[in-house]
Order: structure tokens, then C-alpha cells, then sequence
């Protein structure tokens, strides 16, 4: 079903939600406002120091709402490990994309003023926007808040930096009118990050006011949230919790999509937030929203659109994941949920309206929002026992497989082949060469297929489960596409759900030519801000292509924000995205465009373009003029040589240097600068305005011989001492 044919149903799903909301109101909770929850916080401080320990992450900060009373807020760890501080009850956090549901109450404060309609297209707000495909033009404000807009997903050039880069909004409206839409408008609903940064252009054309301005004065201030904030400017040492790699301290992060995932917050302060939501939208004498737009928050947008096999963890509301958490409503509970990770933070927010709970925790690396959102999940449970809505907390499902049973010939070539997902995974399916009634699973890993699983059979609940594990695979047609489908038991073991996991591939028209000549070869960043994640990180910068061994028509584009993605190329120039599976399968999709400058062929993946890795200009001995061309671009330079670099103060504004294998070496922002390239194959990369100019002048170390040079592939050599590409640690998918 689309969007169009639905009203009717629609306004059923939320008449009942409001309808439940008014009565949760209503009937505020005895148990909510009586119950110490003593054996609850025993079990969830356990829980959460167990995490950090196991973790090894810095700090933890949490808090458990009942009705309107905070009934337990403690921290753990260091906020700072250089002075031994820890995290207090207004350090901030980043919360990722928990910003989604600020976002989504700043977009139901203007519904209710009548400055804004749900369903009206968003070019009426915001005329100018535009993209290559003309049904942008259906794409509605309801869209941008439940995942269905169509868009690629997340423009991740110049996401995360460690200044605020205010030009980020307009990047991602430059980029999208460049970009095609991966599905029709309200086809289908798939995680997508620059749906909410379209509503800071929103706000800002129908209020007149930056969406972080408007935040402030319509969610923040109202609600006493003293310690939430965007980092628009630094924040003063000691407000905010501390990120370490290893014992090493980070930069503090910035998250450039502010409406999306930008803001800073603590868990005392979203607990007014949650307080907020659980009674209709009200905060003791202030309304922030109405109690209907609280329901249409909570009514799942996901049974209106393509949904073959629904899946309870993403049955997304307005802002939220999932307004049918599968944890709770395995115990007969409603819960509304949202996640959210950047690289540096991370953090879950869950709101049990009609229980009168709420949790919120946030937490930074390596901790994930997956792991929060299980002890969130064990908390409000067991608060659920405590306050009687429960009798006892629910059992454990067995964690075995089915018995086997015959797989018929049918059922077994439904599994076999090819499938792909959205990122880092492709998968090929083979009967097993030692059992005829058994599957064998094998991961794409460089140009070679690794084994993954093994002996998967047939079994009772017409799953194939491999060994005694209690996660199965079966497949679905849809759409006329077919899908791999994964059930496993959640987080506390008391439930299963369920989701499309992969697309099957089909053989395509074998490679041009032209794209044949690609495979194996790489390409540098050029257009990021000079603080970029991209440019921070060992190896970030790099986009490598290949090819599927076996499957041919199918190219590889490999980057660090989107992992390895699959394109089919659509003539020389154009490698298409092509995945289309609701949830999370197919978020974040770019096409990869090809760009002829001069005799080189240049790679635009989303709003990040990269330049041929082989063709990089080398530095000689002695002084070298490096100027910025008319574009802008960061001007990369290859070290035939070992040896002592000077950089002039000049044009250049910014310089990084990386080793061979483009681990970075050293940054700065003062000049001259001098800077030793510890080996052969090193490389420059210089920030400055169009048109400015820097020397650079090379003396080679004493008995300095060449070596790693790029070959014609654009690799270079590695030394074994480092860690092929691509490295453990990757930018995770913002949400």
C-alpha cells in the first residue's frame, strides 16, 4: 500500500493511539508515583557497571523515569580520566540521533500552530528544493519523519568534525540536488538521516529562525533542559563527558546534522523530555504539544507502506525506531523507542507511555547504543515488576534449533546465490559439497570468499539454522524482488523478531570496459573540511573499487562512512545504486558518479569526491610550489623519499601527513611548519583557499632511498606492521 491510499486507516491507527495516550494521562499510575523500584536500580546498577567494565568505555550516565518523577539517576566512571572526575548529573553527552525526536516534537509544535500539514509536499515550505528525479516533488513532511522520503539516506561528507562547519545544511541541499531518489516517495520506509536535516530547512523557512535557535526557545528552555545543547561553539572544560582512544583524549565531536543527530544532552535532562511525551505532551503547567501530535508520534507509519515481513525493532513511528519496541511488547507493553550513535557517543531513549516508565542512558565509545537499549529494555522490565504491572519478569526462549526436517529441492535453490545488504556484507549461498541437504554461507572479504556459516539445514520452523543456534534464515518474494530473511531472539533472550536482511542478485550485464579498468585501483579525499572525520582517521579518506568474484555486471565502492556497497553501472559514468529493502537493508545508498578532470577520472560518492590515488603529484628534493586550484579541492602530494619537510607560511591553511599506507602521521594549523616523513611513500595533504599557493621544500634523509611508491593500481605498499584495509574501526552509521 501507499501512502495515498490510506487515510482512512491512518486516521484509525491514530485515533486508537491518541485514545490510549489520553487514558495513560488520564490514569497517570498509583504504582508509578508509590514504588521505590529498589530491586529494579539494584539489578540495573549491576547491569551497568558490568558494561563498562566489560566495555572498557569511560563513563556511563543513566536515568529511570516513573510518572513524573525521576526515581533513579546515577553515573559511572570518568568523565575525565586525567583528573579522575567523574560524570555528574549535568555532564552532557552526545546523543546522536535521539536529536530525531527533538526534531520530530520542533516539526508537531508547528503542525499544531497550523504552520505546518503532515502530509503537504515540502517543496511548500521550502521551494527551492529540488532533485534529478522529478517525484521529489511528492515527498511530504510526514516522509522526512518516518524514513519514507525515497532519499538516498545520509550525506556523510563533512558529518562529523570537531568545529561546527555551519555550511553542512546547504551541502546536503546541494547534494541531493544532484542525487536520484532510491524509491518512490512513500514506497517504502528505510532509515534515512538527511530526511530530518531537511526539517532544520523547514524550520528555518517557516519560522525565520535556525533550527537551533527554535530548539532552544520551543523544547529546551520550556522545559527546564539547562544542559542540552548544540555545539555550535566550544563547550566549557568539565561540561561534557571526555572520549579517549585508548588513553588518549578526542577532540570533542561534532555532528554537523544537527536535527538529525547533533545535540548534546543529559539524561536528567531528557527525562523532563520523556516526562513531556508520557503526559500527552505536557510538562507540569506547560504544553509543548499537543496529546494528538504525542499519538501520531507513536502510531507505526510502517503499515501503511511496503512491508512484507514486519519487523517489530524498526516499526517506525514519527522520529522513533520503533513505536512496537519487541521487548515489551512481548509482555503485553507498549514501547516507543530510539537509538543513537555517532562515532564518539552513544545513547537510547525509551518511553512506556501507557506503563508511566521511561529510560535514558547515554555513553560513549566503545559502548553502543545496541548495548544500552538491552539494559534499557532489562530495567523497564523489571521496573514493571516493581510496580506490579508484572507479575514476574518474562523467561528466557530456548536457545536452540528446531528439529531438522527434509529441505526439498525448491527451497533449497530459493537460498542459493547471491545476496546483497547496505553495507559491509555480500553473501553467497551454496549447497554444502559434503551434504546435499545442507547450505554453506561465504562472506565477500577483499576478492575472496570466506567461509561464514556452515551446515545450515532445514528445520521445523522452516527456517535454516546453522548448528544448534536458534537464529534462522529463510527467504520471502516481494516487490518481485526476493529477500533473505533472518529471525533471532532478542537482547534479554525473551523474544524473537524478525526482518528482511538481504536482496538477491541477480547476474547483470558484464563490466564495460571502462569499469573493468577500475577494479582494484583507489581514490583520495579532496572536498571535506580539514577537520573532517575523514581526514582524522587512518585510511578514512579512501574509496576503493572492485568487483563480485562470480557474479558478474556488479561493482564494489568501498569508503569508511558507508562500508562496502554494491552499484550496477548504468554506461560508462554512472554506477547505480539499486537496493531496495525497508527497515535498515538499504539505508545510506549513494550512486557512484564518475567525473572526467583533465585526463583523470574522479569518483563522486554522495558529497564527497575523490581524486586517483596513482595520479598524485610528487614532491622532489628541494622547494616545491603547491597551489590550490580554482575549485578549492585539498591539494594531495606523494614523498618518493624519507626525509624533512618544510611548509612555508603561505596560502595553506591546514596540513596533514599520512604514511604510505595512509595512516595519518601528523596535522597542523601554524606555519612554517616542520614536519619529518618517517619513510618512503609518505603523503602530503594541504588545505588553503582557491588559487593560494605554499612552498613546500624536501630534504631527503641522510642515505634516504625511494620506495612504496603507488602503482599503477593506485595502491601502495604496506608495511605488515599495519593493518590492511579496510581497519576494525569504522565510522558507524549515524542513528
Amino acid at each position: 500500500m501507499g501512502h495515498r491510499f490510506t487515510t482512512s486507516l491512518r486516521r484509525a491507527l491514530i485515533a486508537l493511539a491518541l485514545a490510549l495516550v489520553l487514558l495513560a494521562v488520564a490514569a497517570g499510575s498509583a504504582a508509578a508515583k508509590t514504588t521505590t523500584y529498589a530491586a529494579t536500580i539494584k539489578d540495573g546498577r549491576a547491569a551497568a557497571q558490568a558494561l563498562l567494565t566489560q566495555s572498557g568505555a569511560a563513563s556511563l550516565s543513566l536515568s529511570l523515569v516513573a510518572g513524573d518523577r525521576v526515581v533513579w539517576q546515577e553515573a559511572f566512571g570518568y568523565a575525565d580520566k586525567a583528573t579522575s572526575t567523574p560524570p555528574g548529573p549535568d555532564t552532557m553527552y552526545g546523543i546522536g540521533s535521539v536529536s530525531k525526536i527533538l526534531a520530530t516534537v520542533a516539526t508537531m509544535k508547528l503542525v499544531d500552530q497550523g504552520e505546518v500539514e503532515l502530509d503537504a509536499p515540502f517543496t511548500r515550505y521550502v521551494p527551492g528544493f529540488t532533485m534529478l528525479s522529478p517525484a521529489y516533488r511528492q515527498i511530504t513532511v510526514r516522509m522526512l519523519l518516518d524514513h519514507s522520503s525515497g532519499f538516498p539516506g545520509s550525506t556523510y561528507g563533512d558529518l562529523s568534525t570537531h568545529t561546527y562547519f555551519p555550511g553542512y545544511l546547504q551541502e546536503v541541499l546541494d547534494t541531493l540536488a544532484g542525487e536520484r531518489l532510491k524509491t518512490t516517495p512513500g514506497y517504502m520506509s528505510v532509515y534515512c538521516n538527511d530526511g530530518f536535516t531537511m526539517i532544520e530547512a523547514l524550520v528555518l523557512a517557516v519560522t525565520g529562525k535556525t533550527y537551533a535557535q527554535y530548539v532552544q526557545d520551543e523544547i529546551f528552555t520550556p522545559l527546564g533542559m539547562d544542559h542540552s545543547a548544540f555545539p555550535l561553539a566550544p563547550f566549557p572544560d568539565g561540561s561534557y563527558a571526555k572520549v579517549y582512544q585508548g588513553d588518549a583524549l578526542r577532540p570533542r565531536e561534532v555532528i554537523n546534522l544537527l536535527a538529525s543527530g547533533g545535540a548534546y544532552s543529559t539524561p536528567t535532562d531528557l527525562s523532563h523530555f520523556a516526562t513531556m511525551l508520557m503526559n500527552g505532551g505536557a510538562y507540569g503547567d506547560t504544553r509543548i504539544i499537543s496529546a494528538a501530535s504525542v499519538a501520531e508520534m507513536g502510531t507505526d507509519q510502517t503499515l501503511l507502506s511496503f512491508t512484507p515481513v514486519p519487523c517489530k525493532s524498526t516499526a517506525f513511528g514519527l522520529g522513533w525506531d520503533t513505536v512496537t519496541d519487541p521487548g515489551l511488547d512481548a509482555v503485553g507493553v507498549t514501547g516507543w523507542v530510539k537509538a543513537g550513535d555517532s562515532i564518539d557517543y552513544h545513547a537510547t531513549f525509551a518511553v512506556a507511555p501507557r506503563a508511566r516508565l521511561a529510560f535514558v542512558a547515554t555513553t560513549v565509545t566503545p559502548l553502543r547504543s545496541s548495548s544500552l537499549g538491552a539494559l534499557g529494555q532489562r530495567v523497564l522490565l523489571h521496573a514493571l515488576v516493581d510496580q506490579n504491572t508484572l507479575r514476574r519478569l518474562p523467561k528466557p526462549l530456548p536457545q536452540t534449533a528446531p528439529p531438522v526436517k527434509r529441505a526439498s529441492p525448491a527451497r533449497l535453490a530459493a537460498m542459493e546465490g547471491y545476496w546483497g545488504t547496505q553495507k559491509d556484507l555480500v553473501l553467497r549461498v551454496a549447497v554444502s559439497a559434503n551434504d546435499p541437504q545442507a547450505l554453506d554461507f561465504f562472506r565477500l572479504t577483499g576478492s575472496e570468499w570466506a567461509p561464514m556459516m556452515s551446515g545450515l539445514r532445514l528445520r521445523t520452523d522452516g527456517r535454516f539454522h546453522a548448528g544448534g543456534s536458534a537464529s534462522g534464515y529463510s527467504t520471502q518474494s516481494a516487490g518481485g524482488r526476493r529477500y533473505l530473511v533472518q529471525s533471532s531472539i532478542g537482547a534479554n533472550g525473551h523474544y524473537r523478531d524478525e526482518a528482511l536482511m538481504m536482496q538477491k542478485l541477480a547476474p547483470e550485464t558484464p563490466l564495460s570496459a571502462a569499469w573493468t579498468s577500475r577494479i582494484g585501483r583507489t581514490w583520495l579525499a579532496v572536498n571535506e573540511q580539514p577537520d573532517s572525520a575523514l581526514y582524522v582517521w587512518d585510511r578514512f579518506m579512501l574509496l576503493a573499487v572492485g568487483d563480485i568474484p562470480g557474479l558478474p555486471g556488479y561493482v564494489s565502492v568501498t569508503t569508511a562512512p558507508y562500508g562496502l556497497q554494491l552499484v550496477i553501472p548504468v554506461g560508462d559514468m554512472l554506477g547505480a545504486m539499486f537496493l531496495q529493502i525497508p527497515g535498515i537493508g538499504s539505508r545510506d545508498l549513494e550512486d557512484a558518479v564518475v567525473e572526467q578532470h583533465g585526463s583523470d577520472e574522479w569518483v563522486r560518492y554522495g558529497s564527497t569526491l575523490y581524486r586517483p590515488r596513482a595520479t598524485v603529484p610528487a614532491l622532489g628534493a628541494g622547494a616545491n610550489t603547491v597551489t590550490v586550484g580554482d575549485e578549492g579541492y585539498a591539494e594531495w602530494r606523494s614523498l618518493a623519499t624519507a626525509g624533512t619537510l618544510t611548509i612555508a607560511a603561505g596560502g595553506a591553511t591546514t596540513w596533514r601527513l599520512y604514511g604510505p599506507d595512509l595512516a595519518a602521521v601528523g596535522a597542523g594549523t601554524t606555519f612554517p611548519a616542520t614536519v619529518s616523513a618517517p619513510e618512503a611513500g609518505c603523503y602530503l595533504l594541504l588545505f588553503g583557499p582557491a588559487g593560494a599557493s605554499t612552498t613546500v621544500t624536501v630534504a631527503p634523509a641522510a642515505g634516504a632511498q625511494a620506495g612504496h611508491a603507488a602503482d599503477a593500481s593506485g595502491h601502495a605498499a604496506t608495511p605488515k606492521s599495519r593493518t590492511p584495509w579496510p581497519r576494525p574501526l569504522e565510522i558507524p552509521a549515524l542513528r
